[in-house]
């Protein structure tokens, strides 16, 4: 199958070389999802689309879209659960309250999350996470809700993907609910 690759930001040619050298050592047949999985481990937040069949024009090329960030639509059912790591976010992405469940996740205590951005918990040999991050966080405010999801590795650098859903002022002025979930392979 012939695929062509759009990268989006095209205003960053280095995350456009890197997914299309991603999408060269794909074995065949490749797709989307073992894209992402790819292009995650140096972008934790990218997402791959295809391109829907409607709009395809008779034998030309598939495109698949890679964007670094992107945000996704949650289906209502898929939105109402079950999300059982939840945290209260500041407007500055520092930790307010994390439940248990989202401390497990990040295999932290809670109480060392507390008062301590979100991006302060992103691995640091990812380029572009706390850029990507801030990116996410300017459109959140901008929307007020956002949902995606992104790479976070456990502590032992084993790979794992995490659906998120941000709400602004949930649990009162200024204080966001995040809420965290563990997406199965």
């Amino acid at each position: 199958m012939s695929i062509r690759l759009h990268a989006f930001p095209s205003a960053d040619p280095e995350f456009g070389a890197h997914a299309q050298s991603c999408l060269d050592a794909l074995p065949e047949p490749a797709s989307p999802a073992a894209l992402q999985r790819a292009i995650r481990l140096r972008y934790p937040a990218a997402i791959v689309k295809a391109q829907d069949e409607l709009a395809r024009h008779g034998s030309a090329p598939v495109i698949w879209y890679a964007y670094r960030t992107a945000l996704l639509t949650w289906r209502d059912d898929e939105r109402a659960g079950p999300w059982p790591a939840w945290a209260i976010l500041d407007d500055e992405r520092r930790f307010l309250q994390v439940n248990p469940e989202l401390a497990a996740i990040a295999e932290l205590p809670a109480e060392v999350m507390l008062g301590h951005r979100v991006e302060e918990f992103s691995n640091p040999t990812d380029p572009t996470i706390r850029d990507d991050i801030a990116q996410l966080w300017i459109e959140f405010l901008e929307r007020r809700s956002i949902a995606s999801t992104v790479r976070f590795n456990f502590a032992d650098g084993r790979p794992r993907e995490l659906g998120y859903w941000l709400e602004a002022d949930v649990d009162g002025f200024g204080r966001h609910r995040l809420s965290v979930r563990e997406l199965d392979r």
